[in-house]
């Protein structure tokens, strides 16, 4: 029975320490996959372009990497993409264009009322001149907010 075990030993041993080798590579893919992920967290998205480059670059660096021991890997392709959803999500070109045109003809409405009340004032209809002048404060006001909350500066 000697024989036997002897071989078990070596078996096993050598199993075990093939195992131990892979485990050791895939801890080292974590810590390169987790180096990546620190990389992927801090994309600024008001590029979108230069963001999905950097995030392309990174899902390649990510493939080559190779596998990662199994109780890190669901955790890990999790934040991976939850950086590819923030920037797939990102509005393109940082301003969502209805919001913008809205800003944009609030705007135009304010220059009509107040060309409306240049041409009042000027044939002498004073009360006429004053509306249009009020409707054009509010539309400008209403101009104002919709591209402070766009983040223009008029």
């Amino acid at each position: 029975m000697a024989p036997v075990q002897a071989a078990q030993d070596t078996f096993f041993g050598a199993r075990n320490a093939a195992n131990a080798e892979r485990d050791a590579e895939f801890k080292a893919n974590a810590a390169a996959k987790e180096a990546l992920l620190a990389e992927a967290e801090k994309i600024d998205t008001t590029d979108l372009d230069a963001a999905r480059a950097a995030l392309r670059t990174i899902g390649d660096k990510w493939d080559a990497i190779g596998k990662v021991p199994r109780e890190r890997a669901a955790d890990l392709e999790r934040r991976l993409r939850a950086v590819e959803k923030k920037v797939r999500d990102a509005p393109a070109g940082g301003v969502d264009p209805e919001a913008k045109a809205r800003a944009d003809q609030f705007r135009s409405r304010a220059e009509q009322f107040e060309r409306q009340a240049e041409k009042a004032e000027a044939a002498g209809r004073a009360k006429d001149a004053a509306e249009a002048r009020a409707s054009a404060e509010q539309w400008r006001q209403w101009a104002d907010a919709a591209a402070a909350a766009l983040g223009e500066r008029n």
